[in-house]
């Protein structure tokens, strides 16, 4: 069985590769041979190596290459007798949404000959007109249908959005919610929003939240104590909501805040595991001067949990002491407890002693040299841990949306503590968020991240990662970013 399992995993690695879009249809069609031909051990094999490529379709949101995708995984689970349904529900769904697509495209090109015909009849005796040039230009941009949202700023007495297309007061719809303590106004715009904003509340407004509400919708809400209904201008690619039409009085006029609110009736009912990495006889990383990570990353973990406590939610730890734990026990742990999320916090090493930066990793085949060398560094003390994994444990390690989740919850975490640290210290590097197959992190059922705080190897970020202000920052980073992830669930 281990020696199984230890197959599976390298085989895992063989396709962390970056590999283009051809490449991966290449791989596809390779793969279909062996589908034909292979006994169900091997092909148990191909059905985790077409898992690993719909997970690129995902990120590369790539339609054809998950469609391809989807319809090789439902074949090979169908074989293998495992449950298809969500792949088979999915594929269905995109296939239907692909035949809605084809039927809008062949409507544009119908209007886009009839805006051409306009254009030469016309040309005759005016100039040639300009509007009609722009309506195909915007037909036929290669971005999609749906404006993306470009830049958010505060105005003062506004929000200014700026998209990357036209928009009109049609492609928005607002609402309003009252209760005895609050009044929040709701304005959904057909658009996407690809990143995370950093916005200061205004002090007219108790709170503002900005969420890709669904695949359609970027979900905006002002919350006040007061009924002033705001105002909307649009013009263009640019949409400006007044807020602040009347003026407010003083005990209105506080000062503005750097994060989103937080209710805390939202996390009321969520349980948080949080998990400090090593201890006991694994000491984890070692600075110069034996400053050992055990002990670093148990008082961020501990520090993490107060914040978290006071902004509503459960927490446990799987230590609050110099204890080694292995591996499957972290995640077991969390099992038992219901988590709503899983978090191992850790800080990082490299031989080049200039290496510095906060990073956050989710459970995933690794698609790169550094990932895998981390993965390799957290993963060495318990290897023999993998010999606990069966097969089916192992088949279901890679589940897509537990994956998706934890990519989303790995995002607003690592935000969340970049943009505490930049607001007080200089040359915070992002490392980004990206895939690694961390052992500590196998068998959570629930979306689970792995955190490296920055590196014990690095002077200078060893000594700020030991300061007791700087350990705060990290901490309420990390929680601003939990929060935004249930924040984004709940909206």
């Amino acid at each position: 069985m281990a020696k199984t399992v230890k197959l599976l995993f390298l085989i895992l690695f063989l396709f962390s590769t970056t590999l283009s879009a051809e490449n991966y249809m290449q791989e596809l069609r390779s793969h279909d041979k062996k589908i034909a031909t292979s006994n169900d051990d091997e092909l148990l094999r191909v059905h985790h190596a077409l898992k690993s490529i719909y997970i690129q379709s995902i990120i590369k949101n790539d339609i054809s290459l998950k469609k391809e995708t989807l319809k090789r995984l439902v074949k090979t689970a169908s074989i293998l007798k495992l449950d298809a349904a969500g792949y088979s529900k999915e594929l269905a769904t995109l296939s239907k949404n692909t035949n809605k697509t084809i039927k809008e495209q062949e409507e544009i090109k119908t209007k886009k000959k009839a805006v051409k015909k306009k254009a030469v009849v016309k040309k005759k005796s005016t100039v040639a007109p300009k509007k009609e040039i722009t309506v195909i230009e915007a037909v036929d941009s290669p971005s999609g249908y749906l404006p993306r949202l470009k830049s958010l700023s505060n105005q003062g007495d506004r929000l200014k959005l700026v998209f990357d297309k036209k928009l009109t007061l049609k492609d928005i719809k607002s609402f309003q919610l009252k209760s005895k303590k609050s009044y929040r106004e709701v304005f959904d715009i057909k658009a996407i929003i690809p990143f995370t904003p950093n916005i200061k509340v205004p002090s007219a407004l108790n709170d503002l939240r900005i969420a890709q509400y669904n695949t359609k919708t970027l979900r905006l809400v002002f919350q006040r104590d007061t009924i002033l209904k705001a105002h909307i201008s649009v013009k263009d690619t640019k949409i400006e909501i007044f807020y602040n039409s009347k003026k407010h009085s003083s005990k209105n006029n506080k000062k503005e805040k750097n994060y989103i609110k937080y209710e805390k009736s939202l996390a009321s009912n969520k349980i948080i595991v949080l998990d400090a990495g090593h201890g006991g006889r694994d000491a984890g990383a070692v600075g110069s001067r034996k400053e050992y990570e055990k002990h670093l990353v148990l008082q961020i973990a501990l520090r993490t949990g107060k914040i978290l406590q006071k902004r509503g939610y459960k927490v446990y730890y799987t230590r609050t002491s110099d204890k080694f734990i292995k591996l499957r026990n972290r995640t077991k742990y969390a099992n038992q407890k219901n988590a709503d999320l899983f978090l191992s916090i850790h800080a990082n090493a490299a031989r080049k002693k200039t290496l510095h930066g906060v990073e956050t990793f989710f459970l995933s085949p690794a698609r790169s040299e550094r990932s895998k060398n981390v993965a390799a560094l957290e993963n060495k003390t318990d290897m023999q841990e993998m010999d606990y994994f069966s097969k089916q444990t192992f088949l279901n390690v890679f589940n897509r949306e537990k994956i998706i989740a934890a990519n989303k919850l790995a995002l607003d975490v690592q935000q969340g503590m970049l943009n505490r640290l930049k607001s007080k210290y200089s040359g915070i590097r992002d490392g980004g968020v990206r895939e690694a197959p961390f052992w500590v992190l196998v068998g959570a059922q629930m979306p689970s991240i792995l955190i490296e705080t920055g590196y014990i190897s690095n002077k200078k970020e060893r000594k700020r990662m030991f300061n007791s202000h700087y350990q705060d920052l990290l901490a309420k980073g990390i929680a601003d970013g939990i929060d935004s992830y249930f924040l984004k669930s709940e909206y």
